[in-house]
């Protein structure tokens, strides 16, 4: 077996299916064949990031050459130290791994989470979170929008780009976007940011926009979007223009309007060109389509 012996890249090739039908033929008939096929085989049964296989093996494999005086048990012993390295090592990974939900332009979900708890995933948005042992780690990563309806008990964590919300068992909206909002839905929630601390209870809501923050109350009972509508009041249009192309594959030449203008209304998130109407029209804006595709250009 020349080439096992010397050739750094035989075991690759081998885990790769890649060897030659000789170099496979010969490479069986060895005693380390069955032990390398243990660990590989291991190495594999395991979901979660890709363990580097080959390094372990070529690693098994220095270890051996060194040992080649010592009695055999010793090298099998080597062997199985090896095996149970890799699977600890990829166990650690597999625990320890993420499951991230993701929502396309103009898309929802809702996800079940394992106590129960349920979020509603608004478009453009994810979720991430660990997928094992729930219990001792309920946090979640929120990029986007999303509604949450959370199971009581201890623990529960949403963590966006302003900071954590803590919550106990509510139901509560955070949108993280160019503009971030916490609103609480029923029972009480706790944003904590680099510079305070806002306790929530049902009706009231966290505005933060240009570093500004503002502390409001609303009577709604629910988020507008989950019934297919977007909700402004006093808002630069430059925001209602983002929300717009994340319900609808759009964007905008905006270079000859007041972007900072105020806009009181909504849109449906149906029809693009109703949309367009309801909201553009009013402020006296006109569109029309530009030489790029699903481009507009805005003017006053």
């Amino acid at each position: 077996m020349k080439n096992y012996d010397t050739d750094d890249t035989f075991l690759g090739r081998w885990i790769a299916g890649e060897l030659s039908e000789g170099e496979r033929i010969a490479f069986e008939k060895t005693d380390a064949f069955k032990q390398y096929t243990i660990i590989n085989k291991e190495a594999t049964l395991l979901e979660g990031p890709t363990i580097d296989t080959e390094a372990a093996l070529l690693k098994v494999k220095s270890q051996i050459q060194h040992k080649a005086t010592k009695p055999k048990t010793v090298i099998n012993l080597w062997y199985r130290i090896a095996a149970a390295a890799v699977i600890i090592i990829s166990a650690g990974f597999f625990l320890n791994s993420s499951k991230t939900y993701t929502t396309a332009i103009g898309e929802t979900q809702t996800i079940t989470l394992a106590d129960g708890s349920i979020v509603n995933l608004n478009t453009n948005s994810s979720l991430t979170h660990k997928r094992f042992l729930w219990n001792s780690n309920k946090e979640v990563i929120l990029s986007g929008e999303g509604y949450f309806t959370v199971k009581k008990g201890n623990g529960f964590k949403v963590n966006t780009s302003k900071g954590t919300v803590s919550v106990l068992g509510t139901e509560f909206n955070i949108k993280d976007r160019t503009l971030f909002q916490v609103k609480c839905y029923k029972g009480k929630v706790r944003l904590n940011t680099n510079d305070n601390a806002y306790t929530l209870t049902k009706g009231m809501q966290v505005t933060i926009k240009n570093k500004a923050t503002e502390e409001t109350i609303f009577t709604e009972q629910k988020p507008s979007w989950k019934s297919g509508i977007s909700t402004f009041k006093d808002t630069p249009i430059h925001i209602v223009l983002e929300e717009l192309s994340l319900y609808f594959p759009i964007s905008f030449n905006t270079k000859n309007i007041n972007t900072t203008r105020l806009f009181t209304g909504n849109f449906n998130h149906n029809d693009i060109e109703t949309a367009l109407k309801t909201t553009l029209l009013p402020m006296g804006i006109s569109y029309k389509k530009s030489e790029k595709e699903n481009n507009y250009i805005l003017t006053e």
